[in-house]
């Protein structure tokens, strides 16, 4: 396999799939929110809910899907897709 090329003939088609593609990356960190203390389960909720509306932004930015109704909407979401 290796004398024969195949694992440079993967690597090739590998490349050749995600050419030009242009992945959007999201970085989400905790922040230094300014919460005193540990905050224990609360702060844990809080994070939760901070994350969720760039999450819906990135999923709805890759992949034209919306968040259900009862979940949450993005902002603009009522101009989306038209």
């Amino acid at each position: 396999m290796i004398n024969g090329g195949m694992f440079q003939e993967i690597a090739k088609i590998n490349g050749e799939t995600v050419h030009g593609l242009q992945p959007k990356i999201s970085i989400w960190t905790k922040g230094g929110g300014g919460e005193g203390g540990d905050g224990g389960a609360m702060k844990e909720v809080i994070g939760v809910y901070r994350m969720l509306p760039p999450l819906f932004k990135t999923i709805h930015e890759q992949t034209g899907m919306l968040p259900p109704a009862w979940m949450g909407a993005l902002p603009d979401s009522n101009n989306v897709n038209k």
